[in-house]
This record gives C-alpha cells, sequence and structure tokens, in this order.
C-alpha cells in the first residue's frame, strides 16, 4: 500500500530540526546519548518524517541543539499544529500537492504574490475562478471543479479571517484576457479595484506591458512569509505545484520580487489601470 505523503508542516519542522542538529555538530547516536526518551532509530525516523514529533519532543530537541527560546517556542508551536487536520483536508483529494500551498498560506503572515496571465487566487471572483480552474483541467467532472473552486473560496475567507497581508503584482496582460466571458471579467475587475480600495491589509501594482522584460519572465510565483520570518517561494505547477526552501533558492525570489516592485507602477495609477481595464472591456 502507497504510504501517505507525510503534513508539510511536519517535514518544515524535521528539516528545521535536522539542520540544528548539523549546525550544533552532534551526530544522531550523541543526540540519543543526551535525551534518554530518545534512540538513533527515533531520530532518524523523526528527521525522516516517518513518524510525528511531539511538542515536548521538538522542546527536548531544541534544548540540546541550543535554541534560543523563541526559536524553540515557535517549533513547539508547529510541532503541535502538524498534528491538526486543516481545513484543507476536506479537499485533499481534488487538490494534490496544491494542498501545501493552502497550509502554508495558514500560517503566512505575508504574502508577495506575482501572477502572469492570471489574477491571484485570493483575488478572485468565483465565475472568473471556475473558468481559470476548468481551463486548467478541462476534462474533470464538474463535482471536481465544484470541490476545488469551493477550497479556493475557503482560501479566501481565510485570508480575510486572518488579515494576512498580501502584496500582489499583476502583469498588466492579465487585465485583458477575458477569462469566463466579458461579463465575468467586468466583475472580476470590478471586485479588484474594490479589494485595492477597501482592503487595508491587501496591496495591488500592474507590471506595464510596455517594459521590455523583467526578472520573472514566464515564471508566476508568490513568496509566503512565516511568523517566524521564514520565506518560502511557491510555484504554481499544472500537476499542483512546489514549494522552496533552500536559502540560495529563496533569496532567487526575494532579489526577483524587489526588481518586479520597482518596475511595476504605484498602487495609485495601478487602480487607474484596474479601472481603464474595466472600460476597455465594457467598450467590446
Amino acid at each position: 500500500m502507497t504510504q501517505s505523503r507525510p503534513p508539510l508542516r511536519r517535514i518544515i519542522l524535521v528539516k528545521t530540526l535536522c539542520r540544528m542538529r548539523e549546525a550544533a555538530g552532534l551526530s544522531l547516536e550523541e543526540v540519543a546519548d543526551r535525551l534518554e526518551s530518545f534512540s538513533r532509530a527515533k531520530l532518524s525516523r523523526i528527521e525522516q518524517a516517518r513518524s510525528a514529533v511531539s511538542g515536548d519532543d521538538t522542546y527536548a530537541l531544541c534544548q540540546v541543539y541550543g535554541a534560543d527560546e523563541a526559536t524553540t517556542g515557535t517549533l513547539v508551536q508547529l510541532a503541535r499544529k502538524a498534528k491538526q487536520r486543516g481545513w484543507w483536508h476536506l479537499y485533499k483529494e481534488v487538490l494534490g500537492r496544491a494542498v501545501d500551498a493552502f497550509e502554508l498560506e495558514e500560517d503566512a503572515v505575508e504574502i508577495h504574490e506575482f501572477g502572469v496571465d492570471v489574477l491571484p487566487g485570493l483575488l478572485q471572483t468565483e465565475d472568473y475562478a471556475r473558468a481559470v480552474i476548468r481551463h486548467a483541467d478541462p476534462t474533470a467532472a464538474d463535482e471536481i471543479i465544484d470541490q476545488r473552486v469551493a477550497a479556493r473560496i475557503q482560501r479566501q475567507k481565510r485570508f480575510i479571517e486572518r488579515q494576512i497581508r498580501l502584496w500582489a503584482i499583476v502583469d498588466q496582460a492579465a487585465l485583458a484576457r477575458p477569462i469566463g466571458g466579458r461579463s465575468a471579467m467586468i466583475t472580476q475587475l470590478e471586485y479588484l479595484s474594490e479589494v485595492a480600495q477597501d482592503v487595508p491589509h491587501a496591496s495591488i501594482q500592474i507590471l506595464p506591458t510596455n517594459i521590455s522584460g523583467h526578472a520573472a519572465l514566464g515564471a508566476p510565483y508568490f513568496l509566503l512569509t512565516l511568523a517566524d520570518g521564514s520565506k518560502y517561494p511557491y510555484l504554481d505547477t499544472l500537476t499542483g505545484g512546489a514549494y522552496l526552501d533552500d536559502p540560495d533558492e529563496v533569496a532567487v525570489y526575494e532579489t526577483a520580487w524587489s526588481r518586479l516592485a520597482a518596475m511595476a507602477v504605484d498602487f495609485e495609477k495601478s487602480a487607474m489601470m484596474v479601472r481603464d481595464a474595466i472600460q476597455e472591456h465594457r467598450s467590446q
């Protein structure tokens, strides 16, 4: 029988603990010798994410690795969260690996999202989202599409409830493509305009099409910052997406974001460009 994939929170936790052990210069055997409740085999299973790690075990490991109080508290909390079933588990069968993005969002305090030809998922209307999802999987049963749309709407509710800071940079081309039809696109852009004006924790910039290029050509992504300051780029793919945690790769996406922000028009002009796009669609 195929073993189910561990929760992302557990994967992040054990990777962090493993890095801390290596930084402390300790082997598995040396850690096990210092902790009565641990064996080398138990620690090995934990670091391979093959078994869950409790908050108490996380605390004990942090003490051995010399972690400060803030780091210890963050990791203990993460260990406890890793054992909880999030709302996204209701949609796991239809989302596949995309649940990683939902799990990261649930722990995020800030999201930077760059969209090329599609508006950010957290800012999509239901009709627009349905059209995007249907284009991505044209042969899927209506019931599957309905569940994926419902999951996206739930993401948006959590974004509003938790007041996650969102900074979206959108290529101007995404404003022109009438996904879902002209009427649905007008409604979508009107909603985008309302969010930019009325939601204080959401900021939207437009990257104009009259520039010759930019730092993320053909590479939409979002960069999530968690409460402990750690950052994870997430890349959307046709098969569900993937997150990155290598520090060098994270740095590449942080640099790309800074360059995108510098090339995008300011927030006031961006809002004007959205309004102009609405009028353009109405005139068609």
